[in-house]
């Protein structure tokens, strides 16, 4: 029998349904579905700012809302208080300039944030339309999720936000659940590799914002090393700059009872 893997995050912070805080609340229910598009293994779905509509993905790697290449995006989303900062990413870069906003209306679906902070930066070689077919205007993970009971459904393509407080699990028989940590306000994952013929325990980033199967950073110490068998690569871009490493494959992936063989992956230069 196939079983599917479910991940529901309880990223309850604070269950007070009060606007007034940096939060997200379901402004009309218990729960709220949002429909999204599955576009190169990334999720795409519609973010309004300030009454403007924009495009987003759903980055369980970025803790704050960050706007990319909008020139003129103070006019355009009717920012107001802004004050310029320093910021710094995966990539091969310094820090980049960003501004900082305060105060914005943040909607998606019925969740509403009536003073979400976000970050924008203006970056050409951000740009993720040539790649994905559609334009891109930004990034949200942690800030979106955190007051949630969150269930992703890729399959069916749609997100289910719901309130804390009106949840209740339902054993799924043909399911497999797994504890989540999380650190830095980033989920992780417990699995194990087969690499260069040993198997390694690993903590994995759940980062819904890459493509990728999988990462792995060397680490000897841990036996994490880099295949004989492997090439050089461009592996994508980061805030702070291009990223390169190598591209190979593990024998073998599992978490819990999925193993999954032969696997695309990339080790980042450090």
């Amino acid at each position: 029998m196939v079983k599917r893997i479910i991940f529901i995050f309880f990223l309850l912070a604070c269950t007070l349904n009060i606007y007034s805080q940096n939060e997200f609340v379901l402004d009309n229910g218990k729960d709220d579905k949002i429909k999204f598009q599955l576009i190169n293994n990334l999720i795409v779905f519609p973010v309004e700012i300030n009454g403007v509509e924009l495009s987003f993905l759903l980055d369980t790697g970025v803790s704050k809302p960050i706007i990319f290449n909008l020139v003129n995006f103070t006019e355009e989303l009717h920012i107001k208080e802004t004050e310029i900062i320093s910021i710094r990413g995966l990539g091969d870069g310094e820090t980049i300039e960003a501004i900082k906003s305060k105060n914005n209306v943040f909607k998606i679906g019925n969740a509403v944030n009536l003073n979400q902070e976000l970050y924008a930066i203006y970056d050409p070689a951000l740009n993720f339309a040539p790649k994905l077919g559609v334009p891109i205007h930004g990034i949200i993970g942690y800030d979106f999720l955190k007051n949630f009971v969150v269930e992703i459904n890729y399959s069916k393509k749609f997100i289910r936000i719901n309130e804390p407080k009106y949840y209740t699990f339902k054993n799924c028989r043909n399911c497999e659940v797994f504890d989540l940590e999380f650190h830095n306000n980033k989920p992780y994952i417990e699995g194990v590799v087969s690499l260069n013929n040993k198997s390694i325990p690993v903590k994995l980033l759940i980062d819904s914002g890459g493509s990728d199967a999988l990462w792995l950073f060397e680490d000897k110490d841990y036996s994490i090393e880099v295949p004989k068998v492997h090439f050089q690569d461009f592996l994508g871009r980061g805030l702070s700059g291009s990223v390169y490493g190598k591209r190979s494959k593990v024998s073998s992936f599992s978490l819990g009872d999925f193993i999954l063989k032969n696997v695309n992956t990339a080790f980042p230069d450090s």
